[in-house]
Parts: structure tokens; sequence; C-alpha cells
């Protein structure tokens, strides 16, 4: 995609923002109603009400221990399943999501890709799924 420079910058910074978003925030933009925001500003705004701005998490951190992979899902769909869900979560920290991800994983070669190569962080285990 290439921007046209002679915009002002609310319009570049409207039509490039889109392009950076992944998972649930993409789900998130793409529900937006269409013509509902009118400036990056109002962009930026809603947000950060949606993801930051006062959400009581609806979830406790146990949660994570209920997460499973289904019996034919795939390592990259429980991925994406279990990262929506932690988003659900009050304050889960990297060793408890990691905990509970390996604890949830079917796929008996992923884990034991993970034990020969442990990882210390989840943005590790999520780039190797």
């Amino acid at each position: 995609m290439t921007l046209d420079l002679q915009q002002s910058p609310n319009k570049i910074l409207c039509r490039s923002f889109p392009t950076t978003l992944k998972g649930a925030v993409r789900e998130w933009f793409t529900k937006l109603p269409t013509s509902s925001i009118n400036s990056f500003e109002q962009l930026s705004n809603a947000f950060l009400q949606h993801f930051v701005g006062g959400q009581c998490p609806k979830r406790p951190t146990d949660h994570l221990l209920t997460l499973r992979q289904k019996e034919k899902e795939t390592p990259r769909s429980y991925v994406k399943h279990f990262t929506r869900e932690t988003l659900e979560v009050d304050k889960a920290d990297d060793k408890m999501q990691l905990m509970t991800f390996k604890m949830g994983l079917k796929s008996r070669e992923f884990v034991v890709s993970l034990a020969k190569n442990p990882s210390k962080t989840m943005a590790e285990i999520l780039l190797k799924a």
C-alpha cells in the first residue's frame, strides 16, 4: 500500500493504523461501525477506551487453567484461542501464561520441542507455535 504523503498527517495515521493490527485488536477494529471515526484522535480514544480505559477483567487468572487444545485443533489455532482468552484475564503474568499454555497442549510433538528448547517468555512460545 502506498500512502499519498500530500494528505494531512491525520489521514495518513488513520490509513496506516489498521495495517499494524493483529488478533483481537484487528477484530475490534473491523467491528467498528462504518463512518463512526472521523479523526485519528477519535480512533485513538476509542482504542484506549476499549482496551485500557476502566475495563474490569471478566475472568480471574485461574481461568487459564481451564484452557485446553481441542482434539483436532492445530497448535496455531490453539495459540489464537489461548491469546484471545488471556486478554480476558486479570493480571496473567508471563509465568502463569507459559505454564497454563503448556498444560493445555495436546500436540506431544510441540510439547517435546518446548522441553528441548525451553522458552522464557510467552512471546517466544508464540513465535515457535
